[in-house]
């Protein structure tokens, strides 16, 4: 990042975390996912962080995390950022061959028998990739969740991946039944890719089906050019 960008990211930070503390959330950051899991279990034990979180099983050492606590220290927002260097490969040869690696949390699925499409995009994407996961809001908050302090909650983790390293790009998956409702939109993700996974499940004859979103390094840029508090009056 430019110095004048990292003053706007530094700002564009701040702003979000100002919003989150006028509506009674205290924002934490942090990169250690043991402690991560340990606050999972603590706080949301019937929801484990995403596998493709796990620090026994993957390299999380330039990952982060944050959580949002209320003012009585009840969890109520978690979210994390996982670096991958794709090499040589491009993200669709990556997940092709690892893409059983990403299953969704707390979910029973027939990993055998489930699969990964590709599109277009994915082809191309090449060099460091940040993947976007546990994106959560305490079901029942209906004062968070009216507020649009999600949107730019996720739009703060897109910003720090910025900061800390400047990624190529960004992705994550998103059930498709949400995506069309708009939350890839309103996370701030330009670009989706529908149908790209499709997980079958191993407790019922469904299919859970996925879209991939994701950003390049200019969309990112282009996020810092939106001011948060209007994300949140268009909530």
């Amino acid at each position: 990042m430019t110095i004048l960008n990292t003053y706007d990211g530094a700002l564009f930070v701040s702003t979000i975390t100002g919003l989150a503390h006028d509506l009674g959330v205290h924002i934490r950051l942090g990169d250690d996912f043991h402690e991560y899991r340990d606050i999972i279990k603590h706080h949301r034990p019937e929801q484990p962080p995403a596998p493709p979180l796990d620090p026994d099983v993957h390299d999380m050492s330039s990952g982060f995390w944050f959580t949002g606590t209320d003012a009585e220290g009840k969890l109520v927002f978690t979210q994390a950022m996982r670096d991958i260097d794709l090499g040589d490969l491009t993200l669709a040869e990556y997940l092709t061959a690892n893409f059983r690696d990403f299953p969704p949390a707390s979910l029973p699925v027939d990993v055998p028998n489930s699969r990964y499409l590709p599109g277009p995009a994915a082809r191309k994407i090449t060099g460091r990739v940040c993947y976007h996961a546990d994106l959560w809001m305490r079901p029942g908050e209906s004062s968070y969740r009216g507020s649009g302090l999600p949107n730019v909650l996720a739009r703060l983790a897109m910003v720090t991946a910025i900061m800390r390293g400047s990624p190529d790009y960004i992705f994550g998956f998103i059930a498709r039944n949400h995506a069309f409702k708009g939350l890839g939109e309103r996370e701030g993700y330009m670009h989706s890719e529908p149908s790209a996974l499709h997980w079958l499940r191993a407790d019922k004859p469904e299919t859970l089906v996925c879209q991939m979103v994701w950003m390049g390094r200019e969309d990112l840029e282009h996020l810092l050019t939106i001011p948060p508090e209007g994300v949140m009056r268009a909530a």
